[in-house]
C-alpha cells in the first residue's frame, strides 16, 4: 500500500452499488424475480426501506434467495460499463489516496466488473460478501490488514444502513444522493457531507487535507 504521509485521509472506501455504478433498477428487478412465487412484489419504497439497515438482516433476505440473486446478478454485470466520468475521478483520487471497496455485493462479481472495464488497478482491495455480511466487520478487517486508523479513512456510500455501520465503526462518511437513498433519508445518518455529483468528492477531500 502506498504511504500517503501528507494526507490527513489515507484511504477512501467506496460502497459499489449506487456509488460506482447505478444498479438500483437491476437489483430491484432481480429481487422481484426471485421472490415472485413466494411473496407479492416488493414495492420500490419497501426495497429502499430494506437498505435502512444491513440488507442481510432483513426478513426477506434468505440464504437460498441470496444464492439465486447473485446467479442472476453475475449475468447482468457482464454487460455493465463504467462511466468515463467515474473512471476519470477514480484515477485522479488514486494519485493521492489508497482506494478500497466495502460492499454487500460479491467480490467475484465486482472483480470481474473492474477487470472487464480495465479498472482493476484502481483498488487496493475489494471486501465483499465472501469476506463478511457485516460492513462493520469489514471496516475492522481492512484497518487491521493495512495498518489504518479509523480517522485516516473516509467511506463513500448511498444508503442510511451503510452510514449507520460506518458510524458504529467510527469511520467518517460522505453520502451520495444519486444512489439508492435520497438526501432526506441520508441526513438521518449524519454524514460529513452529501454530494450530488461524483466529482464533488475531490473538492471536499482537498479541503479536509488542507
Amino acid at each position: 500500500m502506498t504511504n500517503r504521509t501528507t494526507n490527513k485521509i489515507k484511504a477512501i472506501i467506496f460502497d459499489f452499488d449506487g456509488v460506482i455504478h447505478d444498479t438500483f433498477d437491476i437489483n430491484y428487478r432481480i429481487n422481484n424475480i426471485i421472490h415472485h412465487h413466494e411473496l407479492p412484489d416488493i414495492s420500490i419504497t419497501e426495497y429502499k426501506d430494506m437498505h435502512d439497515g444491513n440488507i442481510y438482516g432483513h426478513k426477506r433476505v434468505t440464504d437460498e434467495g441470496t444464492v439465486r440473486f447473485f446467479e442472476l446478478l453475475a449475468e447482468e454485470f457482464k454487460e455493465l460499463k463504467i462511466q468515463e466520468e467515474i473512471r476519470t475521478e477514480l484515477e485522479l483520487l488514486k494519485k493521492r489516496y489508497d482506494l478500497f471497496i466495502i460492499s454487500s455485493n460479491k467480490e467475484v462479481i465486482l472483480n470481474n466488473y473492474f477487470s472487464n472495464n480495465q479498472a482493476a488497478h484502481l483498488f487496493t482491495h475489494i471486501f465483499g460478501l465472501e469476506t463478511h455480511k457485516s460492513k462493520l466487520e469489514k471496516f475492522g478487517l481492512m484497518q487491521k490488514r493495512y495498518g489504518l486508523q479509523k480517522e485516516e479513512c473516509l467511506f463513500v456510500t448511498d444508503t442510511l444502513g451503510d452510514l449507520m455501520e460506518a458510524k458504529m465503526a467510527g469511520v467518517p462518511s460522505i453520502a451520495v444522493n444519486f444512489g439508492f437513498h435520497d438526501a432526506e433519508r441520508l441526513k438521518k445518518g449524519k454524514p460529513l457531507h452529501i454530494i450530488s455529483q461524483f466529482s464533488e468528492l475531490r473538492k471536499i477531500l482537498e479541503k479536509i487535507d488542507e
